[in-house]
């Protein structure tokens, strides 16, 4: 019988190391090949505002195929969910209500590549954006590294204080308020971008040797948060190298203005994970890591909750073997 788990049932369950671990896990298994996923696929309605994406994928270890589906609607409202398929019987297992995976998982994402790309001992962290996901980022972030402070920038100088003071209590780390992005990237270890921003954040020049970059917050074509002088002097690795191609404007737009090429990318997180790729090679390179939001990442996470929902008798059944009056012609059976 299927199980609904909302996102408070979620939250009584699955820790930030938990979300870390399943998606590390998860680029292992697509590094070593008993992963599969598929881009990102949207369709956009013709009458009104609202869209669908879906991200469809499956785990052989886990015996977990799903499709991480959201919508969207003129009045900014989101819906969410994560639908799990066991793969031997090809039963639906569970309907999970993604609106916290679909917070926190991003975060997770770049606690992974930061755990194989940063320099070892980098306990300053540089944070474009104080909303939503800069929460995640930063909370994920404290939990592979040994922060001692973390430097943010935002335009408004109002929430990027408010933040500042927020997630300092909540985290017991030194938070610094930034005026400028010059200010916010220097001697910073790791940077991390979390914004809905079309142009780059910061001059690429200005990055340090030895920094890491985790850029989350434009996989749209003509979006970019590192301009083409960052993306030429650095190693750049992606979630899913189908998807980067075809959605990270920092790649696109970089290309178009003769800086970077796309043979250049370095490789996917999951081959560095898996061990077929090594990951920084020295103290003086420059990585970034370019994220997406892949279907691997919210099905493995959505699969743990599952998993540990059964165990603690939580979530919502849905019975469907209930016979609801559906006609027998709609049926066809398999030829």
């Amino acid at each position: 019988m299927a199980v609904f788990l909302t996102s408070k049932d979620i939250e009584t369950i699955l820790t930030m190391d938990d979300y870390i671990k399943q998606v590390e896990e998860a680029y292992r298994a697509w590094g070593n090949g008993s992963a599969t996923m598929l881009t990102r696929s949207k369709i956009d309605t013709k009458r009104r505002t609202g869209f669908l994406k879906i991200l469809p994928g499956a785990l052989e270890e886990k015996n977990m195929a799903g499709i991480h589906a959201y919508t969207g609607g003129g009045r900014g409202e989101f819906l969410k969910a994560v639908f799990l398929f066991a793969i031997d019987t090809g039963e639906l297992v569970a309907v999970v209500e993604a609106d916290r995976i679909g917070w926190l998982t991003p975060g997770a994402a770049s606690a992974v590549a930061t755990r194989y790309l940063a320099v070892k001992g980098a306990d300053t962290l540089s944070l474009f954006g104080s909303g939503r996901q800069a929460r995640a980022q930063v909370w994920a972030l404290s939990r592979v590294l040994n922060l001692s402070l973390v430097k943010v920038f935002s335009p408004n100088k109002e929430h990027r204080e408010a933040f500042c003071a927020e997630m300092e209590k909540k985290l017991s780390v030194k938070f610094l308020p930034v005026s400028n992005p010059r200010e916010a990237i220097e001697g910073a270890q790791v940077i991390s971008t979390a914004t809905n921003t079309k142009e780059p954040l910061f001059p690429g020049e200005l990055v340090e040797a030895g920094t890491h970059i985790n850029a989350i917050g434009a996989h749209d074509p003509k979006r970019r948060e590192i301009d083409g002088t960052c993306m030429k002097k650095s190693k750049v690795v992606v979630d899913h190298l189908q998807r980067a191609l075809g959605e990270e404007g920092a790649i696109i737009l970089a290309e178009g203005e003769g800086l970077f090429h796309r043979a250049q990318v370095y490789g996917e997180l999951g081959e560095i994970v898996a061990g077929k790729k090594k990951g920084r090679d020295n103290a003086a390179e420059i990585t970034v890591f370019l994220s997406g939001a892949v279907a691997i990442e919210y099905i493995a996470v959505a699969a743990e909750a599952y998993i540990r929902a059964k165990e603690n008798g939580l979530g919502q059944k849905l019975d469907l073997t209930k016979d609801y009056g559906v006609p027998k012609s709609l049926y066809i059976k398999e030829r």
